[in-house]
């Protein structure tokens, strides 16, 4: 059994650990949070401000803290010998940061899995599978309705936000709408905070608004989809799914982890895995 860490205990965080509690061959050792606080529903999983804090040494780490808090944690994870997974979604940020990570998990003798989320991840999967099928098709990928869990973390960063959600709205052929409701924190200034949400790397590429709202409560829900679809000539082939998006990021992540260990030391996407190396039963069986 590989004992396990997990950095963060947000939403993702809880259900990656769930899905820990199911998995055959690995366990949880512990969490890994700023205050080192118990988690609720885990208080005999010990937690701690650092992964060598835990009783036990951990052989693998699952990140779940936002996208542009991991790459240093998780670099120092992998240079002390600690296999990794990420949920890292921002996109376009993705190739350099598996270059850093890959010399990092070089010089540990491990590897790391980056952007095992559903999008990246999965869908990346996916999208791989349907372009070898039809090479010259056309992909369009239309995420949601739903809450996007890396966005609402992005606006909760932004200073003068106490809290706030982000709306995913598929607009089609590939585009999307964001709504983001905000609660501003007492004396922010609500044009500056606005600016800086609309003008962050997560929504200035997207038709966004931003509505101040007292409570955000209303529009918290992590049920997600998504619907991608490549068409070639008179051919078509599509994906479809509605799911709840922490529950599903978390069974990927610990699916990822259990494939880390399986390749050879570096950092790798999704894609460049093999599929059955992600499955927990008997291969045999599968084929």
């Amino acid at each position: 059994m590989k004992k396990i860490a997990i950095i963060g205990a947000g939403n993702v965080g809880i259900a990656a650990a769930k899905a820990l509690l199911e998995a055959p061959d690995m366990e949880l050792c512990g969490f890994v949070r700023r205050k080192a606080k118990l988690v609720p529903g885990f208080e005999n999983v010990p937690a701690a401000k650092s992964v060598f804090e835990l009783p036990e040494k951990p052989e693998g780490a699952i990140i779940t803290v936002p996208s542009r808090l991991a790459e240093p944690i998780e670099r120092k994870l992998l240079e002390n010998g600690i296999y990794t997974v990420d949920a890292f979604d921002i996109h376009e940020k993705l190739s350099a940061m598996r270059k850093r990570l890959d010399v990092s998990a070089k010089a540990g003798k491990v590897s790391a899995i980056i952007g095992a989320g559903w999008d990246p991840g999965l869908d990346s999967v996916i999208r791989t599978l349907m372009s070898a099928s039809f090479p010259k098709g056309k992909i369009s990928t239309n995420f949601g309705p739903g809450m996007s869990m890396g966005h609402s973390a992005a606006v909760r960063a932004v200073d003068g936000v106490l809290d706030a959600v982000s709306v995913t709205i598929p607009l089609g052929s590939g585009k999307h709408a964001r709504k983001i409701y905000a609660v501003l924190e007492e004396n922010a200034d609500k044009k500056a905070v606005e600016h800086a949400i609309l003008s962050d790397g997560y929504f200035e590429h997207d038709e966004c608004s931003v509505e101040f709202v007292k409570d955000v409560a209303p529009f918290f829900n992590t049920e997600h989809g998504v619907f991608i679809e490549n068409i070639f000539e008179n051919q078509k082939m599509n994906f479809k799914m509605r799911i709840d998006n922490p529950t599903l990021t978390g069974n990927v992540l610990v699916s990822a982890m259990r494939a880390a260990f399986l390749q050879k030391p570096g950092a790798y996407f999704m894609p460049e895995v093999p599929t059955c190396d992600f499955y927990a039963g008997n291969l045999e069986t599968l084929l």
